[in-house]
């Protein structure tokens, strides 16, 4: 009977014990996470001859993932008409009935409790007001984000839910061709340069340089991969929901991505436009993103093949696509492309706090 008791605590206490690490609230900055699970915040990785790759901390978390259906308004103008109506009615009989109460007085004046339930029909009026003005702001905001819905690709649907239990870690910026030079000693890019993001790398060509740079780390107890979609979708918004991560699509655009528009036909150095709430940089266009994942044409699909990412010669999904949060048509793992690059994943190697 005792044990009987108990068992509510146990299993509270093993549900406990199974969240590997906090989750991100979504307010703190990564430096305040990881010093709250005793992590370092960055990491970089000596790749030799002076070249390094700089790592930041991606927290554990839960987001939405694809474009989900938007929430329908909660608040509609009706309720807002009727809080005016109702507001508006009282008030002006109780004005009504206070004049009449008055008209054969020689001085005019109000009792306290007249007044108070004036202002209070008055005050109706006005929450009946600002709960109109609600409505029509979450009405636009709700067609706003329908337009967008229908827009997107269907391989961004349908939004499901995710959550990620373990922090990682993820390359601030995509690998270079000097970081790719120095592990591989080659340099197939087009448009050459060091800090520009290596290019015409197939996903067998990524999968040889994160080999190359797990065995490097051996020492560590590292391991370097590619991103899966979870993780690259997760890393991109950042606590967003929108279909960029700095929310508005139609602002801003310059100031955190290269893409036909502002690019020149060509690629451009690592870094140069702004970060995202997680310190990582060209998430959207400069170029695409090879995923550890097969390519699914749309999210149910993918869960059916999650178990298949290590099938040899299954095409592969690339991220990243003309700044949206996307996935490119069906790619072949040996594809190369002059604005198809990658950056690695190196998870965390350490238990939880």
């Amino acid at each position: 009977m005792r044990m009987l008791r108990l068992s509510p605590l146990l299993l509270a206490l093993s549900l406990y014990a199974a969240e590997p690490f906090p989750q991100w609230d979504g307010r703190e900055s990564v430096a305040d996470y990881a010093q709250r699970v005793k992590l370092p915040a960055t990491k970089s990785l000596d790749l030799g001859n002076g070249v390094t790759l700089d790592l930041v901390l991606i927290p554990a978390g839960q987001f939405i993932m694809g474009t989900a259906e938007p929430d329908k308004p909660t608040i509609t103008v009706y309720s807002g008409q009727v809080r005016i109506g109702i507001g508006a009615g009282v008030s002006l009989v109780l004005l009504v009935l206070m004049l009449v109460r008055n008209r054969a007085g020689r001085r005019f004046s109000f009792s306290l409790r007249g007044l108070l339930a004036f202002s209070l029909a008055c005050s109706v009026m006005v929450w009946g007001g600002t709960r109109w003005y609600q409505a029509l702001e979450q009405i636009r905001e709700y067609d706003d984000a329908m337009y967008y819905y229908f827009k997107a690709s269907p391989d961004d649907k349908p939004g499901h839910p995710v959550r990620l239990s373990k922090p990682f870690y993820m390359g601030k910026y995509t690998v270079t061709q000097a970081q790719y030079e120095a592990l591989t000693g080659t340099n197939p890019s087009t448009f050459k340069g060091a800090q520009l993001p290596v290019e015409m790398v197939s996903w067998d060509d990524a999968q040889d340089f994160c080999v190359k740079l797990t065995a490097r780390l051996q020492g560590q107890a590292l391991e370097a991969r590619l991103p899966t979609e979870e993780e690259w979708e997760y890393a991109c918004r950042a606590g967003t929901r929108k279909q960029f991560y700095w929310a508005d699509p139609d602002n801003d655009l310059d100031a955190v991505a290269w893409y036909p528009a502002n690019n020149g036909g060509t690629t451009h150095p690592v870094g140069m436009k702004k970060a995202n709430a997680f310190g990582v940089y060209d998430m959207h266009g400069n170029v695409c993103q090879w995923c550890q994942d097969t390519y699914a044409e749309n999210y149910e699909k993918l869960n059916a093949t999650y178990p298949m990412n290590n099938v040899a010669g299954v095409s592969r999904a690339v991220r990243g696509t003309s700044c949206r949060i996307s996935t490119l048509p069906d790619t072949p793992p040996d594809y190369r492309n002059t604005f198809i690059g990658f950056r690695v994943v190196v998870p965390s190697s350490r238990t939880p706090p």
